[in-house]
């Protein structure tokens, strides 16, 4: 198996995916956090696959002085420990704004200025600061929520199904956990948390210090319009964990027999082709195949005598129209 061909081919794939998602819908999500982000996330995962720190940095070109100073700079800020840089920027303009470039910078002193100059002019062109003026003059204020497409309620609500899908896949777990897995702040997630509980689509595990959270279902209307960052999250998360246990299986051969894995099919028609309806339904036609199962599968769960599941099979499908 040739891997560096394959790592390059998806990590280009990977780039195209999050430039699609931090632009969707006229948005500009802030990204000067994702370079980071990769570089401690895979160092961290390599070092849960059982990777010396020696190993990491040779995969990663460096020194293994160079490897250990990346990894603090990095991992929190340098002036505000506990928390990145850019998150840091981003509470100091929210509590003292409008505020100078040249107190920012008085304020992060011990930061690197390339990259806090990158993080303000993130920022910026993310929309969520306003900059007028330039050099140590240059005054930055916080745009207000009303600038934004996304109202606050519908952001609460994505959070809220996001956490409810982390619970479902992960749990059971802390709300520290689920904060780390859902990869938001804890004051964010214990909202979602209680109004999860409230509706109980999250339910507290009995007799546990700190209290754990599991859930039985997890569920995006067909149709709705809130929700869709979990159902993308959950697709991707099914796609690649699909993978990750193939491979972890140690066998790139597939077999009809498999019951981990995925197949894709390309079916080459023109307009009027007598088989053109039946494959443009092939995603409908599933669809409804598996969601019968899951409501037969539920109706045989409810009735038994508390039997509780050790099994889950997680199915995912997708589908796309290419016009030639």
């Amino acid at each position: 198996m040739n891997t560096q061909l394959l790592i390059n081919a998806v990590v280009q794939q990977t780039m195209v995916f999050i430039a699609k998602l931090a632009t969707a819908g006229g948005v500009r999500a802030p990204l000067a956090h994702v370079a980071s982000q990769v570089f401690l996330d895979l160092t961290r995962e390599l070092q849960h696959q059982g990777v010396k720190k020696k190993v990491i940095a040779d995969m990663f070109g460096m020194a293994l002085r160079t490897y250990h100073r990346r990894v603090r700079e990095l991992g929190e800020s340098v002036t505000d420990q506990g928390t990145t840089l850019w998150e840091a920027v981003l509470a100091y303009l929210r509590e003292h704004e409008p505020a100078s470039a040249g107190q920012v910078q008085r304020r992060f002193s011990h930061d690197d200025p390339e990259l806090l100059s990158g993080v303000l002019n993130d920022l910026v062109n993310s929309g969520l600061a306003y900059r007028s003026g330039s050099g140590d003059r240059a005054i930055y204020k916080i745009a207000d929520a009303a600038d934004f497409a996304e109202h606050p309620g519908e952001r609460d609500e994505g959070e809220q199904y996001v956490v409810w899908l982390t619970v479902y896949r992960h749990g059971p777990l802390t709300l520290e956990q689920v904060a780390g897995q859902a990869s938001m702040s804890l004051e964010s997630c214990e909202s979602a948390v209680s109004q999860l509980l409230e509706d109980g689509r999250v339910q507290r595990v009995a007799a546990t210090d700190p209290v754990q959270y599991e859930s039985r279902t997890f569920d995006v209307p067909f149709g709705s319009t809130q929700g869709w960052e979990a159902a993308v999250l959950d697709h991707f998360q099914a796609l690649v964990s699909a993978i990750n246990q193939k491979l972890s299986l140690g066998r790139s051969r597939t077999d009809l027999r498999d019951v981990v894995g995925g197949s894709t099919w390309s079916l080459d028609l023109w307009d009027g082709h007598p088989l053109e309806q039946e494959a443009l339904g092939t995603l409908s036609r599933v669809r409804a195949e598996i969601e019968d199962l899951r409501g037969r599968i539920d109706a045989h769960n409810a009735r038994a005598d508390g039997t509780e599941p050790t099994k889950r099979v997680v199915c995912y499908v997708g589908q796309y129209v290419r016009e030639e």
